[in-house]
């Protein structure tokens, strides 16, 4: 008989052999763990005491990983939800949950069981999707912000579904209403540990690396155990712990020393699922995840889109973000395994999650790495129906929009003052833009705009080129850039052409499309750090009235982004400084430096002045 290392050495080598597979093939990483922990159980040490002993490390991952998505979870990032994205998810989650559960209930399962199975159809893949889109350099594309932007409305529902579902937990109604007060009561612990304690502790913690990494974990438990006294899942408890950690100053610090532990767990936990795969189903389960599985890629993709869509988005945005996230979520599973441990749903359900996760990420994936050739085969279907949709911001007055000399396609933050210059030299500038939450800071501003999308192919030929001398784009799509070169260059030969690029590749495709100058943002990042450096070498003054300027325009900028609509109103209870008080703190600091090096440079003049009258 083999021991419990003997047996974990095994299932490790499992673990880096089907995870290379999985990586080769350009899929996640987490359909390895799963394939992993089934083809351990299913073939080489099932129904031992190794077994068990590693689903009950994969508790623990469980834990794990709803407190790491509590620490990469930021406040700040609702302030810049729109209030569309917010409506569209809202909207979306429902009708998902909807027919979810009313075919799962049709097929025999009960209550209980139909809930937790609809759960699983609403919420799609953070872990899969934000990894494609960072690996596409597409997370700065309007269909890129939206899809991080529902995923994470997304992840804000899960945590609320988790605290519900305690409440089926309970039998007597004065129980029930004592739920969301045991809630608010934990809010307040964390609350109150967070302003009087936490970061003093954190402070002295954080010159010990040691000590830093235990106190965080000290943290994860701490909240951990009491969340079940107060009628709360350890998971919630984790989750708290993670967003009170992640809201300090030293949540990078904590990341890094914490996230290689975490991560092991994690593993340890989707090994635990692939050990929990059964392939004994009757024929309600293999129908219920053959019907999940259709309506996974047919239901979801439609509803995102046409909900989008009556949103205002444009065609291609809402395409791509159909097909973004079109999958099922790990977080399903890890609700659907809390309702297992609850004793509120059965294995067998806990099973078919597993399936139908893996399933779809599988193929969602080269969904996802298609998507630009799946848009162009469907195009032309989708404007069949597009003219059912009639955006709030689209107008009428294209054929009126003549005699524009430079043109913006996408917003660039120049502030109203840069077109009122433009206008006194008899320029005309005008923007082109299809995201709705710079629609709003053009009509603040009193910029000119039109809505419009360069994926319409009808759009450029409606739009008056003759008279442009100078036409700058921000669009990140090659084929879109290349459209937009070609319309414009094919109207007025002599026009300036600047355009963005998201990679190298792009930038010498566009230059050889009849690009004038190609804007790479890492290329300019690079230049950008050498005129830095030549300019601390020679003037460090250079610097300080640069950083002056740079941080007196982004906390206007900021100042202008708070008139905008956003999902949440969470600026009471986040405070921050006045754009007058920083300036005023930063130009302090900088006149304390100039001061400093005045004096350096007379101490050195005195020094030196010393030492010739000596050798005098």
């Amino acid at each position: 008989m083999q021991s419990f290392i003997q047996d974990f050495g095994i299932l490790f080598l499992v673990i880096v052999a089907i995870s290379f597979l999985v990586k080769l093939l350009k899929q996640p990483i987490i359909i390895g763990y799963i394939l992993s922990g089934f083809i351990f159980s299913f073939f080489i040490a099932g129904g031992s005491s190794t077994e068990e002993q590693i689903l009950l490390m994969a508790e623990l991952g469980i834990t794990f990983l709803l407190f790491l998505m509590g620490l990469e979870f930021d406040f700040h990032n609702l302030k810049y939800l729109g209030k569309d994205i917010f409506i569209s998810t809202t909207i979306q989650s429902a009708l998902f949950f909807t027919i979810a559960y009313s075919l799962s209930y049709l097929l025999g399962f009960s209550f209980i069981q139909s809930a937790y199975l609809a759960i699983l159809f609403m919420f799609s893949s953070t872990l899969l999707v934000a990894k494609w889109l960072e690996d596409k350099k597409e997370t700065s594309t309007l269909h890129g912000k939206i899809t991080l932007g529902i995923l994470i409305v997304q992840d804000v529902l899960a945590i609320l579904i988790l605290t519900v579902l305690n409440l089926l937990q309970e039998t007597s109604a004065l129980s029930i209403l004592f739920v969301p007060l045991k809630g608010l009561l934990l809010l307040f612990i964390a609350v109150i540990f967070v302003k009087y304690l936490l970061n003093h502790l954190l402070k002295m913690a954080h010159r010990y690396p040691e000590l830093l990494f235990v106190f965080s974990l000290g943290v994860c438990f701490l909240f951990a155990w009491i969340s079940p006294l107060l009628g709360y899942s350890t998971t919630i408890g984790a989750f708290i712990a993670g967003v009170t950690l992640a809201n300090t100053e030293y949540k990078n610090d904590i990341l890094s020393r914490l996230k290689p532990l975490i991560i092991f767990f994690n593993l340890l936990f989707f090994v635990g699922l692939g050990f929990q795969i059964t392939t004994n189903f009757d024929s309600h389960i293999i129908s219920l995840i053959i019907l999940f599985f259709i309506l996974c890629f047919l239901v979801k993709p439609i509803i995102i889109y046409l909900t989008l869509k009556q949103r205002g988005y444009d065609l291609k945005t809402s395409f791509m973000v159909a097909v973004n996230l079109s999958q099922f979520s790990e977080f399903g599973i890890i609700i659907i395994s809390a309702g297992i441990v609850n004793g509120l749903v059965s294995g067998e359900v806990g099973a078919v999650a597993i399936i139908l996760v893996v399933l779809t990420l599988l193929v969602s994936s080269y969904f996802i790495k298609y998507d630009q050739k799946m848009f162009k085969y469907f195009e032309k279907y989708l404007r069949k129906i597009d003219s059912f949709f009639v955006s709030k911001e689209q107008v009428n007055e294209i054929p009126k929009m003549t005699g524009y000399q430079i043109i913006f396609f996408g917003y660039y933050d120049l502030g109203k003052e840069f077109f009122a210059k433009l206008e006194g030299l008899g320029k005309k500038a005008l923007v082109v833009e299809n995201d709705r939450a710079n629609i709003h800071l053009l009509k603040q501003e009193g910029i000119p705009y039109l809505y419009g999308s360069v994926s319409n192919p009808y759009f450029l030929d409606h739009m008056d080129l003759h008279q442009a001398e100078i036409v700058v784009s921000s669009v990140l799509d090659a084929d879109e850039s290349k459209t937009i070169i070609k319309t414009v260059k094919g109207r007025s030969p002599k026009a300036l052409m600047i355009v963005t690029a998201k990679s190298l590749k792009s930038s010498l495709e566009l230059y050889d499309a009849g690009a004038d100058y190609v804007i790479y943002p890492s290329y300019l990042n690079e230049q950008n750090v050498s005129v830095l450096l030549e300019d601390y070498t020679s003037d460090i003054n250079k610097i300080i009235t640069k950083k002056i300027n740079d941080l007196t325009r982004l906390k206007v900028r900021q100042e202008r982004l708070k008139g905008t609509e956003t999902m949440f109103n969470i600026n009471d209870f986040m405070k921050s400084l006045s754009l007058k008080k920083t300036v005023q703190k930063v130009q302090e600091s900088a006149q304390s430096a100039t001061d400093i090096l005045h004096l350096d440079a007379l101490h050195f003049t005195k020094k030196k002045n010393s030492k010739n009258q000596e050798k005098n």
